[in-house]
């Protein structure tokens, strides 16, 4: 079968290092670490294994951090990575094959992936996070029948989504509502991350919360706080282009400066005075009460601590290559800096469960409205211009980009039939 796979080949990465210093396309060519090729079909890894065939695949930031090579030398998590691997952890898909031992779903099934090679999918029994839902969290990412790896996309035994079929554990996927289009259920991946990062401080009414960035996590957390959380007054931190989807999504306030400006016209929303030091940008001492930082960059992570309320928290759920920040407030502010990753069950509304169990929920409810965020559709084979697409999106003008390993073409929104969709 066709698939998009990695290799951690220390020549190649030299070589699209080297080269993408003058072209990002070389991280993308011929000689670069990922590729699309054919790779032996899957197989039934066990009875209570599933074969599904991927019909919507999403590229997230960290397919883009792996492929554009922008992690640090010295990453940690460069231990639970085993190479070659197949690409890809957003999945949708249909189900073609069944185990003689499954029993959460049946062949034909529409169905969305959880990614997280945990306890159960590995064959181990659980551990003592897995226990408690925080998949996440597995003590196991490096043991039992599989090569190391956290999540698809980041195991050599087990095959990602951007792929023609691939082999999944039942534990790790949900049905489908029909009522939801694939290209809806698509998003399941990022909104559940988003809810999870919410949820590690979740805004009390009449609270100020920022969302910084707006890929596709922040575009699923303004959707989920406003759905969620609607009495949060709610601030968004991104590009001015996505002032029309911002404002669609039911934002209260779009800021598109850097730096002090941006710490000033924050200031000038809430009506505090701005602290001014010696050297260095702006303060406020009295600010906004929750930050989900979707972007996770040094500049980012300054900013926030700067326009933030004393005991306010700020979640990282972006990543960025780390960076020194001024970090001085933290301190002073007693701020509460809480890290975000991935996600499993939690309790919302009363129910434990998946994250992607809530969206799907929320979907069939008609509570969320996702239509006009895939831009940029491309079959398996226009990997090159896929990468790229969502690695420049200033320039493309992508909002989410996708592969449907059946199209033939690439199919690329133009801003017209975004406008229309979004003004639907």
């Amino acid at each position: 079968m066709r698939a998009i796979t990695f290799d951690i080949s220390l020549p190649r990465i030299a070589a699209a290092k080297i080269l993408g210093t003058a072209s990002s396309r070389a991280f993308v060519s011929t000689w670069a670490p990922v590729r699309c090729q054919h790779v032996p079909d899957p197989r039934l890894l066990g009875g209570d294994w599933v074969l599904v065939e991927p019909r919507r695949v999403g590229i997230c930031g960290s397919d883009v951090m792996q492929v554009f090579i922008k992690a640090g030398i010295d990453n940690p998590l460069s231990a639970a990575v085993s190479a070659p691997h197949v690409m890809g952890h957003e999945v949708v898909g249909t189900v073609i094959e069944i185990g003689n031992a499954v029993k959460r779903v049946r062949k034909g099934d529409r169905v969305a992936v959880s990614p997280l090679l945990s306890c159960a999918p590995r064959g181990l029994p659980a551990c003592e996070a897995c226990q408690h839902g925080d998949y996440p969290l597995c003590r196991r990412f490096f043991d039992g029948r599989f090569a190391k790896g956290m999540q698809l996309g980041t195991c050599s035994d087990v095959a990602g989504g951007f792929a023609e079929a691939m082999s999944l554990h039942e534990s790790m996927l949900f049905p489908i509502p029909e009522s939801v289009e694939f290209d809806a259920a698509v998003l399941a991946d990022p909104f559940a991350v988003s809810l999870h990062a919410v949820l590690r401080a979740p805004p009390e009414p009449g609270e100020t919360a920022v969302v910084y960035g707006c890929g596709s996590l922040g575009l699923m957390a303004i959707l989920l706080l406003r759905a969620l959380f609607p009495k949060t007054r709610l601030l968004v931190i991104a590009r001015p282009r996505m002032k029309s989807l911002v404002d669609r999504l039911g934002a209260d306030a779009l800021f598109t400066s850097q730096d002090r400006e941006l710490v000033r016209e924050i200031g000038e929303f809430l009506k505090v005075p701005l602290r001014t030091p010696l050297f260095g940008s702006p303060w406020l001492q009295s600010g906004v009460h929750r930050i989900y930082d979707t972007v996770g960059s040094s500049e980012t992570l300054e900013i926030g601590v700067r326009i933030t309320n004393p005991r306010a928290s700020i979640v990282v759920v972006g990543v960025a290559p780390p960076k020194r920040f001024e970090w001085t407030l933290l301190y002073f502010k007693e701020l509460a800096l809480l890290g975000s990753n991935a996600y499993g069950l939690e309790t919302f509304g009363g129910k434990r469960r998946n994250c992607i169990e809530t969206y799907l929920d929320l979907l069939a409810q008609n509570r969320l409205n996702v239509d006009g965020l895939i831009t940029h559709r491309y079959p398996l084979e226009h990997y090159a211009n896929a990468f790229l697409s969502a690695h420049n999106k200033r320039q493309s003008q992508a909002i989410k980009v996708i592969f449907d390993p059946r199209l033939k073409t690439p199919e690329i929104r133009t801003e017209a039939k975004i406008e229309r969709a979004l003004n639907n």
